[in-house]
């Protein structure tokens, strides 16, 4: 398993056999045996291959399928931004991991009552879609307001700066999906 994964991200990143094994200073046969799961790596070795592909050594150890992921509820990545009263729980996988490299992220919002979700505006190089699932958001794109009720939604090109707004006096949920990834 772990020679396949070195073979998918070394392939990911065009790089051949011998370009990979003069970065680590090892021999093509040695990594297409580890490809092959001929032999397996040593601690050192597959930590000289992490930094040459430019991932964390743990990607290589986990047991997770690169096809599929299950994120269960009680287990998704919570992210809290200073300066901003939203919680983001991750539905998709995080790129944090560089094994895993989602084309989309799908994030599950609660925002505090009356309160903004940052001091400024803000833009991203990701197209954005919010849909609230609960409560009620006041969009504003540039200069233009949009009311948000349950079930409404909305869809924000890249690069356009925006800022949201709960006036409710109770927590607004909603789904947000950025694709490409931002993380």
């Amino acid at each position: 398993m772990i020679g396949a994964k070195i073979r998918k991200l070394r392939q990911e990143k065009g790089m051949t056999l011998s370009e990979l094994a003069k970065q680590v200073n090892f021999t093509a046969s040695y990594i297409s045996q580890i490809e092959r799961s001929i032999i397996e790596p040593s601690l050192s070795s597959l930590r000289k291959i992490a930094f040459a592909l430019d991932t964390p050594i743990y990607s290589f150890l986990s047991e997770e399928n690169a096809d599929h992921f299950l994120v269960k509820a009680d287990k998704r990545k919570k992210l809290a931004l200073p300066n901003s009263t939203m919680v983001y729980e991750f539905v998709t996988p995080m790129a944090a991991n560089k094994m895993i490299r989602p084309k989309m992220e799908i994030i599950y919002v609660h925002m505090d009552p009356e309160s903004w979700s940052n001091e400024d505006y803000l833009s991203h190089k990701a197209d954005e879609c919010i849909l609230v699932l609960e409560g009620c958001f006041h969009v504003y794109l540039g200069e233009d307001k949009y009311v948000l009720e349950e079930g409404d939604s909305i869809y924000i090109q890249e690069n356009v700066s925006h800022r949201i707004y709960n006036p409710l006096k109770k927590v607004t949920t909603a789904i947000s999906c950025f694709s490409p990834s931002l993380y």
